[in-house]
């Protein structure tokens, strides 16, 4: 009967590839000691948000469920060189992914309060 707003659409697309990311993220940080691992991180969201991917907007619509299609993380080309054991995971590089990764998904959560607000006060409740 309604649709939800683009505004709310894209802040839930930001706050789903966050999780993703820090998912991404802590995979890499518990892999640290492993030898041979090579760091992976998902595509910025603006890359993905702006990639052309067909979006659905009706449950039938293309015969998708909803949504864009999933995340796949990939191996992160500009992660620092190799450590004598073979791994590429720096742990103040993924701490300081998961911190901006974090700031995107407050934000993401943040507009989308503020959006459920102002559609709440348009109807009156």
């Amino acid at each position: 009967m309604f649709d939800i707003p683009d505004l709310m659409r894209v802040a839930q697309d930001l706050s789903r590839h966050a999780a993703a990311r820090q998912a991404v993220i802590a995979e890499n940080i518990a892999q640290a000691d492993t030898p041979g691992y090579r760091a992976r991180d998902l595509p910025d969201f603006a890359a993905t948000l702006h990639k052309g991917h067909l979006r659905t907007t009706r449950p039938l619509h293309l015969g998708a469920s909803h949504g864009a299609a999933p995340l796949s993380p990939q191996i992160d080309r500009a992660a620092p060189t190799y450590s004598p054991s073979g791994n590429t995971v720096s742990l103040e590089r993924e701490m300081m992914r998961a911190a901006r990764t974090q700031q995107a998904h407050d934000m993401a959560l943040a507009t989308y309060g503020s959006a459920r607000a102002i559609l709440r006060s348009a109807l009156g409740r």
